[in-house]
């Protein structure tokens, strides 16, 4: 069944979304057929889009909403690409 699946995140990428950080994160995001978001402070935005992310200004050690239109398991999928490239950890 799908439909929207969420978890937080803690941002942990030295200096948080920002410049560089936002470019090879919407990269990787960028991969997956499903649409991807990211919430912080009231503010929800599409996660290959480097714009919309740079606008969130996500500090790092700060707290996020990961959330997918799919499944657990491709929720899980995105999460383990954050904590491989050293973007982000789990809550």
């Amino acid at each position: 069944m799908f439909g929207l699946e969420s978890t937080s995140i803690k941002i942990i990428s030295k200096g948080g979304l920002t410049g560089e950080t936002v470019n090879q994160l919407t990269n990787e995001l960028s991969k997956y057929t499903f649409k991807v978001m990211l919430k912080y402070q009231g503010t929800t935005t599409i996660a290959n889009s480097s714009l919309g992310v740079m606008s969130l200004g996500v500090p790092e050690g700060a707290e996020i909403q990961l959330s997918v239109d799919g499944t657990a398991d491709q929720l899980k999928e995105v999460v383990q690409t954050l904590i491989d490239n050293k973007f982000a950890t789990t809550v």
